[in-house]
Formats: structure tokens, C-alpha cells, sequence
């Protein structure tokens, strides 16, 4: 495995994998808008109880020498804000389609980053042996994989008889209002939500594919948001998947004005969870 690892690291550094130009690879090409999109969240979610904490609390007991592979690791926030609470002893592989992902997730990790391997890949084609990691997580990215199916019969195959897969993702409520008022404000195309490509309501058939028993667990959660910057942020950070005018900002911000003016806040149900897969 580490050999594949160094060669995908190789890779990072621009010796083997050209750069995607595609909107999405442009929208995640380092963590700037994910973080801007996470401070919404961070700053204004009614569960003061980390969400990272509580992914980590739904992992099943590992072994003390456990492997665990992270699909679109983004910059590594659930390892940085666990890092208290990793075995000594885990062999942890950090990886995201995104360089500068890649990138941000180390520096991200700063001393730490010596216990974790990096590896930049295509989610639906993992470079490691059958039967390798105690655990694979995929926290709020797989609905980005494309061809799904794939990605889980890799995802099993890489996998321990009695290893786990673990995805977090939305709900179809999950900031539904707020999302159509600013798609209709910005005029922009609406695309289909997170949920509807792989969500809390479907994901669980999605699995049950290549997974006999799916467990379904849900934090709860809300925003509620009396400033109107972070807002127009969260919306600006998904450029270039949309580009609306510049004028249409200026109604959005104040039709986010009148709402905090005339109810004091903005609330905005956050509907997430993790869905947990083993054979």
C-alpha cells in the first residue's frame, strides 16, 4: 500500500495526473470553499456537539492496528479534530480527488500529518488489494461520485469480511427552502440536491447492493443565522457550479436582510446522518 501511495503522492506533485478543468474540479480544487461553506455551519448550528466528534463516535470498536481508507478527505477536518483520540497504532490513508485538497489537508494537519498516509484517486477505482481496510469512510462526498456503482463494489472489494463503510450525507429537507429562494433570486439552474443522488431517503437501497445489512443514524440539527454575509459566502463559495449576475447578489442580500429584520434570524433545518454498510 505505501508504495501506491508514494506514487499516487508522485502524482500530486504534477508528475503523472494532469488537472481536471471540469466545474466540480474547479470548485474543489483546494478547501477554500468547503471551508466557507463549513463556517456557515460551525457558526450557527443549534448541536453545540461537534459534528466531526459525532462522526467518530458512530465508528464500530477497530482494532488496535486497524486500516482505514477516507474518500474525499477534503482538509482533513475529521482527523484534526479527533486527533486526541486516533490509536497510536492505526494506519490511516487520506485521500481526495483534489490536489490541492491533498494540499490544504497537510498543512491542515501540521505536526500530525506524519501520522497519516495521502493518496489522490478516482473514488471508483481504488489502487489497494482486496480485503485491505478495516474501515472506508465517505463523509459528505459520495454523492459526488459519478459512477457509484462502481465505486461500492471497489469499496467491498478493498474491504474485510468484517469491515465497515461508512457515509455521511443530507437528507432531501436539508436546507430545501433556503436553496430554492436563492436559486430563484440568482437565476441560476437548480441542480438536483445531494439527497437526491445519494441521500438519507435513497442511499440506503444504493447500498444494499453490495452490502447485506445498512444502518441508518441521523444528527440532529438547525441553523439558526442573524447575519446576512455568512449567507451570501455560502452561496458565493458553489462559483463556478453557478454564475449569476452581480446584481442578483445585491437582491439576495437583501431579501436575507428583511428576513433577519423582520424574524430576528433565519432558520434552516439541517437534515444529516450517516448511513453504515457491512457485509
Amino acid at each position: 500500500m505505501e508504495r501506491v501511495v508514494a506514487a499516487a503522492w508522485d502524482a500530486i506533485n504534477g508528475k503523472l495526473m494532469k488537472p481536471s478543468i471540469s466545474p466540480l474540479h474547479r470548485q474543489y480544487q483546494d478547501s477554500s470553499n468547503f471551508r466557507k461553506r463549513a463556517a456557515l455551519v460551525g457558526r450557527f448550528s443549534t448541536n453545540r456537539y461537534s459534528w466531526y466528534r459525532w462522526v467518530y463516535d458512530q465508528f464500530y470498536p477497530l482494532p488496535d492496528d486497524a486500516a482505514v481508507l477516507e474518500l474525499g478527505c477534503g482538509p482533513g477536518s475529521l482527523w484534526k479534530r479527533n486527533l486526541d483520540r486516533i490509536p497510536v497504532n492505526w494506519k490511516i490513508v487520506l485521500s481526495d480527488f483534489s490536489a490541492g485538497m491533498l494540499r490544504d489537508c497537510q498543512q491542515n494537519l501540521g505536526s500530525a500529518v506524519s501520522r497519516f498516509l495521502s493518496c489522490q484517486l478516482d473514488a471508483s477505482r481504488l489502487p489497494f488489494r482486496a480485503a485491505r481496510f478495516d474501515a472506508v469512510i465517505a463523509n459528505m462526498m459520495f454523492y459526488h461520485v459519478e459512477d457509484r456503482a462502481a465505486a461500492l463494489r471497489d469499496i467491498r472489494r478493498v474491504l474485510r469480511a468484517d469491515g465497515h463503510f461508512y457515509a455521511t450525507t443530507t437528507g432531501t429537507e436539508y436546507m430545501r427552502e433556503l436553496n430554492a429562494v436563492a436559486t430563484r433570486i440568482l437565476q441560476v439552474p437548480r441542480y438536483a440536491p445531494s439527497a437526491q443522488r445519494f441521500g438519507l431517503e435513497n442511499g440506503i437501497e444504493q447500498l444494499r447492493a453490495e452490502f447485506a445489512n445498512v444502518e441508518l443514524r441521523r444528527y440532529e440539527n438547525e441553523l439558526r443565522v442573524n447575519e446576512v454575509q455568512p449567507l451570501i459566502d455560502y452561496f458565493a463559495s458553489m462559483e463556478p457550479l453557478i454564475a449569476p449576475r452581480a446584481e442578483r447578489w445585491d437582491e439576495l442580500r437583501d431579501y436575507f436582510q428583511r428576513q433577519i429584520d423582520e424574524r430576528g434570524e433565519i432558520v434552516i433545518p439541517i437534515e444529516v446522518g450517516m448511513l453504515i454498510a457491512h457485509l
